[in-house]
């Protein structure tokens, strides 16, 4: 037996507050993910909205449609929000407050003039045009996720669309004072497709904040929490997988970094670190996998550089932290840094030799008076790092560093 208009309701509004709840207890799971609020208080209300609707075709008293209407459009105007929130990170109450405001006012004027023929045309036109918006904003963001974001989308503008064949309906009749609710094919099309694309975009949404939440997991467990860059186990991984040789190697190692904390405080030590952590990021970002081993030492990561242009860029990334100053406990303070550089022409990287030649090298500066850069192999620091004369730098050979 096949069910009926008001059955349709129940069940879409009984899914609706499952789905809440769903969304609801996500959210207690992992709470830094407050676009799950919105999609709770947005799926809500549209269940509460459809409820108080199902009341309203069975007794057609105009308040009651107001009411529920407007319940309706506020839980898609929070359906909007969730998804503006999911892609940016904030939630653009403003806009929602707007679009709710908007529509039901539009939405309600007719309806408690009597017009509610005239008002039923305005929450379809209101509703395709809430949920054609949210697809939009969800598309804007399908970098994020190359497939289940664009099937997201498609699923918004179909129920978005869903909407419009009740509106033109209405508008052919011409009936703008209607005595009982609308029942068309239209109409039962609406809800079924409604009551279908709540359970997909439903699992999708949390299906996406799951992959959201995994791969945040996995970051932070790559990065370093106070530079931002890779740590030692994430560089060995991205080592083990995508990086091929030749390539050279630079470890950095702060100067008496010890001495910093003793006379400045660990505060100004860490804000040492975490400026030598930019500076590297900067320095890495189209040339290499720049990672902080410990403590104070870091390094850098490059692939298809030479020795000679590693050890040049060293002397760069040294240069600009000297001309840094810092305050501590002591006062005005400046940081320097040692470098070792190793090169290895091996398509396989050995990152344990590499990285022992790069020490090597490290040690030779610290014997030699710091702050200066040391190639593996050199008895005693080059020109290039005490520090590398103009003429010499511009002659250096460009290779373009190839990552993968």
């Amino acid at each position: 037996m096949p069910l009926d208009y008001h059955s349709l309701l129940t069940a879409f509004a009984l899914s609706g507050c499952g789905l809440a709840i769903t969304f609801f207890v996500s959210w207690l799971a992992s709470r830094t993910e407050r676009f799950l609020i919105a999609w709770t208080f947005g799926v809500a209300f549209m269940a509460l909205g459809v409820l108080i609707y199902s009341w309203y075709a069975q007794t057609m008293v105009p308040a009651i449609g107001a009411a529920g209407y407007t319940i309706l459009l506020t839980g898609l105007a929070f359906v909007f929000g969730a998804g503006r929130e999911f892609r940016t990170g904030v939630l653009p109450w403003r806009s929602m407050v707007v679009m709710a405001v908007v529509s039901s006012v539009a939405m309600a004027v007719p309806m408690l003039a009597g017009y509610n023929g005239a008002a039923i045309v305005m929450l379809n036109v209101a509703a395709t045009v809430i949920l054609l918006i949210t697809a939009w904003d969800y598309w804007l963001g399908r970098a994020e996720a190359r497939l289940a974001i664009p099937l997201l989308t498609v699923l918004y503008v179909l129920t978005g669309l869903s909407f419009v064949p009740c509106a033109v309906l209405l508008l052919l009749d011409g009936e703008w004072r209607l005595s009982q609710a609308p029942s068309n094919w239209a109409e039962d099309l609406n809800i079924v497709i409604c009551l279908l694309t709540l359970s997909g975009i439903g699992a999708l949404s949390l299906a996406l904040n799951q992959a959201r939440l995994a791969r945040g997991h996995k970051r932070d467990a790559e990065t370093d929490p106070l530079t931002g860059l890779l740590n030692r186990r994430a560089l060995l991984s991205r080592l083990s997988g995508d990086v091929r040789g030749p390539a050279a190697l630079i470890v950095f190692d702060m100067d008496h970094f010890k001495t910093t904390n003793d006379v400045h405080g660990h505060l100004a030590g860490d804000e040492v670190l975490r400026s030598f952590g930019k500076i590297l990021a900067l320095t890495s970002r189209s040339q290499g996998l720049a990672a902080r081993l410990g403590g104070e030492e870091f390094a850098l990561l490059l692939p298809g550089a030479s020795l000679i242009m590693a050890a040049n860029l060293a002397d760069g990334v040294r240069r600009r932290l000297a001309k840094r100053n810092f305050s501590g406990n002591g006062g005005s303070f400046a940081s320097t840094v040692s470098a070792g550089v190793a090169w290895s022409e091996e398509t396989v990287l050995d990152f344990e030799a590499l990285l022992h030649d790069a020490d090597k090298a490290l040690y030779a500066a610290k014997r030699n008076g710091r702050d200066r850069v040391v190639r593996a192999g050199d008895t005693e620091p080059p020109a290039s790092s005490r520090p590398l004369p103009e003429g010499r730098r511009g002659v250096v050979e460009r290779v373009r560093l190839k990552v993968g």
